[in-house]
């Protein structure tokens, strides 16, 4: 360490970075605050505190709607648990989601993780490697991968599980029969630390709500029978009470909004409409660019759609069936050069078929592939592989040959044609929306999404021919443009390429060289850009291929439809004017689910029902299967228009109102005040940055206020270091500083070893002190002593206590608080002497000390009371009414017993009387084997309540531990 270093000062502003923070304070998120590349919103940071807010929650589920960034919010607690070195994470995604959580982990937080599919964890044990969960990572996987590992899972110390797209699971209620993987899932991550994130927790029915909610808490809303007791059955016996009782759910979902303590509840659901001053989205609107097919284009079409009609098809495993039949026709309505190597491969198989058949060979295997996330791109790659499994022994000698013989007709059809009139369409929309932008003056930039990395290789062609400038982006990027773009980009941006991988760090250049690039009109992208990209910089979106699934469009949409959007978002669909059933797909995609028009597109509750209720994509695959007349079509669309209509329930969505969303105006102050607070805590925690820095470096370290870049002498050599965020278009150039980088890491690791021992004396200047000068002018000298209090329960607090004395007529006089800290953080300078002992006798100074101790330590006793209030209310409840069922059997049954004897004292009849007497026998032993179970059941639950209260007083013992870190002598000069 330099000579001349005042390591008092460095000594308070390194415990001060480093200290621990507890649940719902915002300064436990100022180094990942910092260190983040995005800027966080106050509703997201809002959602993240309240994740953190109740430290004896299980969890908490993100509500938000959609579009607003639920897995950012989740991002930004699995980042600070993180840094708080929890370092065990599970998110479970849909397999199509899991490439773009990794990439949105790595770019905005710089957190690195796996995607785990049934083949690399099955090579990582292959190869005596760990096995995965069990060290530390983030792991990204899917529900199915991991229901055939349940076992495995539930031994893990997760610190946290975070599940996407959770309304999936929300039918658990049902049971183990009725939703297995949900059932299993929640069994084995019961007791560990949940994130659930979902637009929808609510569709249809209040049990789905309760479902959500028994994966973060299967005690909140009491076991299944007391929940449809207490809510739904007295909502349908006395719907007067619906409020009331809604309002009594509220409360235990999302809390009770007059206590303002602490959230009780476990979801957080912010509007969009709540956010417009934050997340101002501009209008979106659509045109429609018709084409009409060729002769040949028209009967390719028709020839192979007759051919995929088929009951049966040789070429096709009846295992992949639909599946297969869903790409093909994607593949089909793409373009001629997207279906012809595919109908190569098909019949390529048929003749390897016959092939074995001659040799007598026996049956091979298919290849295995991860079926739930085959997309378009990947059975391009790997239909080789994908279609190696035999044909069925159904089929004969002669019906194969004759289908090998189709095929190559209809191959050397698509071969023949060697322009498309749709990739006409797209010049002409390409070239019309180009001409909209410049007459508004827009950024000149198209994204064009293809589902077909062969139609890409197509439209590549035709855009040179129309000199059109692109940037090609897929899945894999493996191309020569790709390697140089890469090139170029990591010189400009040497910190980014350091951070992320070389997968991500080539889509990262990719992006980078479509907005930079003046002559790039068009970033030319495959499905794969859909997820995790961020080009709100361009406005002007081209479907080239249209999804037969709403949210995948919302998904494309959204890329250039979300927050940072400037201009108006024009979406412009290709449309076949020969094919009627895409006439109505566009129709009921713009008219009926609003998908590319108005402020926000399609709704929650449509997105929601459509994926929950309606397998959108199935039916249209239907309807292109099974109707053949523009009379069937319609008939089979007005069904699935009522499908739809059916499924949004208004009564159920003033419910979800009820009992979910909160009142905008309280909603908008407290986002206001959380930018304000953002704000201060991260100027403060830049500030004590700064000040580690200037101490720990002295003349070595220069800073440039108006940058906010400081430029530090380290061997020999000038280095920039960021200490604020900088403008967009300079993101990964300069280093930003935080808690986790090199530089402070290294200051910290020397300097919290530091002592101030001998007691060394620093010169403050008066004139910094502001208000707090008059109370000190007087004095000349006096003693700061730097405590540290740590402060343990349900989890740990630290806090910095600097206390300052100054010299009268030889006693010491303690100042206050605020006057002690502003003068401990005034800039001061070291001298040479130093004091071999403490100014103040010991009891003195612990005497000041245990009196502010005293007052802090309240509060937190105070807090944990509350707490302990709360848990013991969610515990009784539970337990109080864990019989309730057997108590309302044993009231059913009494009553049932009464009637059977007043009807016996009214008969005459003899038989009668005796038919009387076996029915009054048999519910006698009812009754007592029902008291019985009560009995067991009371006890059993007493056992129960009895163990988690001892449980909660040990989790609410305050403990307290205490160190002195520092003290200086000062003098005080003017």
């Amino acid at each position: 360490m330099n000579k001349g270093i005042n390591i008092f000062a460095l000594k308070y502003w390194a415990e001060k970075i480093s200290l621990k923070k507890s649940a719902g304070q915002l300064e436990r998120l100022s180094s990942l605050l910092a260190k983040s590349t995005i800027d966080l919103n106050p509703y997201q940071i809002q959602s993240a505190i309240y994740a953190f807010n109740s430290p004896l929650a299980r969890g908490c589920i993100f509500a938000d709607e959609v579009g607003l960034g639920k897995t950012i919010e989740a991002g930004i607690v699995l980042s600070q648990l993180w840094l708080e070195e929890k370092r065990r994470i599970l998110i479970i995604v849909p397999a199509s989601l899991r490439t773009q959580w990794k990439e949105e982990l790595e770019t905005h937080f710089g957190l690195k993780s796996t995607v785990l599919d049934s083949k690399y964890f099955e090579n990582q044990i292959n190869k005596g490697k760990k096995t995965p969960f069990t060290y530390d990572s983030i792991y990204i996987c899917s529900l199915p991968f991991l229901y055939k590992r349940m076992p495995l899972v539930k031994k893990q110390p997760w610190n946290l599980v975070v599940v996407d797209e959770a309304h999936r699971l929300r039918r658990v209620y049902k049971g183990k029969d009725a939703s297995k993987m949900a059932f299993a899932l929640r069994e084995a991550i019961e007791d560990k630390p949940k994130l659930l994130l979902t637009a929808t927790p609510l569709q249809n029915s209040l049990l789905e709500l309760y479902g959500l909610a028994s994966f973060i808490d299967n005690k909140l809303l009491g076991n299944i029978y007391h929940f449809k007791t207490r809510f739904i059955d007295k909502i349908n016996e006395n719907p007067s009470l619906k409020n009331e009782t809604l309002k009594i759910l509220r409360n235990l979902v999302i809390g009770d909004a007059q206590d303002n303590f602490s959230p009780t509840g476990i979801v957080t659901r912010t509007l969009r409409r709540q956010v417009k001053e934050y997340v101002n989205f501009p209008p979106r609107n659509s045109l429609t660019q018709d084409f009409t097919p060729t002769q040949d284009e028209q009967k390719l079409y028709e020839q192979v759609s007759t051919y995929l009609q088929r009951k049966n098809i040789a070429s096709i495993e009846s295992t992949q069936r639909n599946l297969m039949i869903l790409v093909y026709r994607k593949l089909l309505a793409s373009s001629s050069f997207a279906i012809a190597p595919t109908l190569k491969k098909l019949y390529e198989r048929l003749e390897y078929e016959i092939s074995l058949r001659k040799k007598e060979l026996k049956e091979e295997t298919s290849i295995d592939f991860d079926e739930e996330s085959l997309s378009v791109e990947e059975v391009e790659i790997n239909e080789s592989k994908i279609s190696r499994g035999r044909v069925s022994s159904s089929f004969s000698d002669n019906e194969i040959i004759e289908e090998i013989n189709e095929l190559k007709k209809y191959y050397n059809l698509a071969k023949s044609i060697t322009h498309n009139t749709k990739g006409e369409a797209l010049i002409k929309s390409t070239l019309k929306v180009l001409k909209i932008a410049k007459k508004r003056n827009w950024p000149q930039k198209i994204v064009v999404f293809t589902e077909s990395t062969r139609t890409q290789k197509y439209l590549q062609k035709i855009l040179n021919k129309a000199n059109v400038g692109f940037v090609p982006f897929s899945g894999h990027n493996v191309s020569e443009h790709s390697a140089k773009a890469y090139d170029k980009w990591k010189k400009e941006f040497p910190e980014s390429a350091i951070q992320y991988s070389k997968q991500i760090a080539i889509r990262q250049a990719l992006v980078y060289e479509f907005r930079s690039n003046p002559n790039k009109k068009v970033f030319l992208t495959t499905e794969a850009g859909s997820e995790g990209l961020n080009l709100q910089f361009a406005n002007l979106l081209i479907n080239y291929d249209l999804p037969w699934n709403p949210q995948r469009i919302e998904q494309r949409i959204g890329r250039v439809h979300r927050y940072g959007q400037k201009y108006e978002v024009i979406i412009a669909n290709l449309l076949n004017t020969k094919n009627y059933a895409d006439k109505r797909v566009l129709e009921l995609l713009t008219e009926k689910l609003g998908l590319f028009n108005g402020l926000f597109g399609a709704s929650d509750e449509i997105l929601g029902n459509i994926e929950a209720e309606i397998e959108f994509e199935q039916r249209i695959l239907d309807i292109y299967q099974n109707c053949k007349t523009p009379e069937e079509i319609d008939k089979a669309f007005q069904q699935l228009q009522q499908n739809l209509k059916a499924s949004v329930s208004t009564d159920i969505q003033k419910t979800k109102s009820l009992i979910l969303e909160q009142f905008d105006s309280p909603v908008s102050k407290l986002f206001k005040q959380t930018q304000i607070d953002v704000n201060q805590t991260l100027n403060e925690y830049d500030s004590a940055l700064l000040r580690l820095c200037q101490e720990y470096y002295k003349d070595k370290f220069a800073y440039l206020e108006k940058s906010n870049i400081a430029q530090i002498m380290l061997d020999g050599k000038k280095k920039k270091f960021l200490f604020r965020e900088e403008k967009e278009n300079e993101k990964g150039k300069i280093s930003r500083v935080h808690n986790d980088h090199p530089l402070i890491k290294k200051i910290l690791d020397e300097t919290l070893k530091i002592s101030t021992n001998p007691i060394p004396t620093i010169k403050i200047n008066i004139q910094q002190l502001g208000k707090q000068k008059q109370k000190i002018l007087k004095y000349h000298n006096g003693v700061i002593y730097v405590f540290k209090l740590q402060i343990s329960a349900v989890e740990e607090d630290e806090i910095l206590a600097p206390l300052a004395f100054v010299k009268a007529n030889g006693n010491f006089l303690p100042l206050d608080v605020e006057t002690s800290k502003i003068l401990v953080e005034a800039n001061s300078e070291i001298l040479s002497k130093t004091v071999n002992k403490s100014p103040l006798e010991k009891k003195e100074l612990y005497n000041h000390w245990n009196k502010w101790k005293t007052n802090i330590l309240k509060k937190y006793q105070n807090r944990n009371e509350k707490l302990y209030i709360r848990e013991m209310d969610r515990i009784n409840r539970y337990w109080d009414n864990y019989s309730l069922k057997t108590k309302d059997s044993i009231d059913k049954v009494k009553n049932e017993l009464e009637e059977i004897k007043r009807k016996r004292e009214k008969t005459l009849d003899f038989q009668e009387k005796r038919g009387f007497d076996q029915k009054i026998q048999k519910k006698q032993l009812r009754l007592r084997q029902l008291n019985t179970i009560l009995i067991k059941e009371e006890e059993e639950a007493l056992k129960q309540q009895m163990k988690e209260i001892e449980t909660l007083n040990g989790k609410l013992e305050l403990r307290q531990s205490e160190e002195l870190i520092a003290i200086t002598v000062f003098n005080l000069y003017e």
